[in-house]
């Protein structure tokens, strides 16, 4: 009897409740009442913070009031601006109109500022990026053209940032294409004065081109920041004098790349010179992690440079 019973509860099951669905026309009309407007502030902040730059400036920016207010009001979404190529960004004016309105919309808490195609004559931008923004910490310009860049107004920037950590001055165009048509050293002068704290510095060329005399103008006001920890120079025309000056006035340097600087000769000497480094990338290491758009180098005819250049890229193919 009571192995009848406790079989009997074993076996009982709940009855079954059916959850009905509401009918397809009110889901529909369910999903259209919802109000994304009343998103609570950090998580609108959130799935903003995910957009480029300026798909909030011409586009998440023009949803609906909140949304509106968020992407003007809210300085801590611009603390970190990265203007990147954009379709809606065709002309000069329109890039530098982008680049004031990412930088005013931070209310002077913008830390780190990246454009990529940086066009045209910006005296203008650079010197009210650094009255609107004199805390930056990271300054990153990747320039399409080198011909019309205002290093005057670019200069007088640099001597207003003393925060900057991270400076990069980098050619990111074909249109770029002789090393020798364009020097930063004035820039570099600037900051080893003005810019104590400078611990990374990316100075890139968009391709190396051989020159009769070695460069090496940069090299020696690089050698003056004496903080560097982290110096990249591709396709600089740099030789060995300023290579040698560069890792004996920077001692704190732990990261050096110098990939297509190919003036400098990786003799013994040099290579005992570059021992105590932690991460060294040589004039013909792997281009794999190099993230900028870049040419094929202007060798010496006939040099053995070219030789061994060439021989390594069909290798490698």
């Amino acid at each position: 009897m009571s192995s009848s019973s406790s079989s009997s509860i074993r076996h009982r099951r709940p009855p079954l409740v059916e959850h009905e669905l509401p009918p397809e026309g009110k889901r529909n009309e369910e999903e259209e009442t919802r109000d994304w407007a009343e998103m609570p502030l950090d998580a609108l902040l959130a799935v903003l913070g995910r957009l480029d730059v300026v798909d909030i400036l011409v586009g998440a920016g023009h949803v609906c009031r909140p949304w509106r207010r968020a992407a003007r009001e809210e300085p801590e979404l611009w603390r970190h601006i990265h203007i990147r190529r954009h379709a809606k960004l065709a002309e000069a004016s329109q890039i530098e109109a982008a680049m004031g309105a990412a930088v005013r919309r931070s209310a002077g808490r913008c830390e780190a500022f990246r454009a990529d195609d940086v066009v045209g004559d910006q005296y203008s931008f650079f010197l009210f990026l650094a009255d609107a923004a004199s805390q930056l910490k990271s300054l990153r310009l990747l320039f399409t053209t080198c011909y019309s860049i205002s290093r005057r107004g670019l200069n007088r920037a640099i001597r207003k940032l003393p925060m900057l950590e991270e400076l990069e001055l980098s050619l990111n165009s074909s249109s770029a294409t002789r090393s020798g048509f364009c020097s930063f050293a004035e820039a570099c002068a600037t900051a080893a004065g003005a810019c104590p704290l400078l611990k990374r510095l990316r100075l890139n060329k968009h391709s190396f081109h051989w020159e009769s005399d070695i460069g090496d103008t940069e090299a020696m006001e690089i050698a003056k920041m004496r903080g560097l920890q982290t110096l990249q120079l591709f396709s600089n025309s740099l030789g060995n004098a300023g290579l040698v000056a560069i890792l004996e006035g920077c001692v704190g340097l732990q990261s050096l790349d110098i990939r297509h600087c190919f003036n400098v000769e990786m003799n013994d000497k040099m290579r005992a010179k570059c021992a105590r480094l932690q991460t060294l990338r040589l004039l013909e290491d792997s281009m794999d992690d190099y993230e900028l758009s870049f040419g094929s180098p202007v060798m010496d005819p006939g040099s053995p440079e070219e030789e061994q250049y060439w021989s390594s890229a069909l290798e490698a193919l």
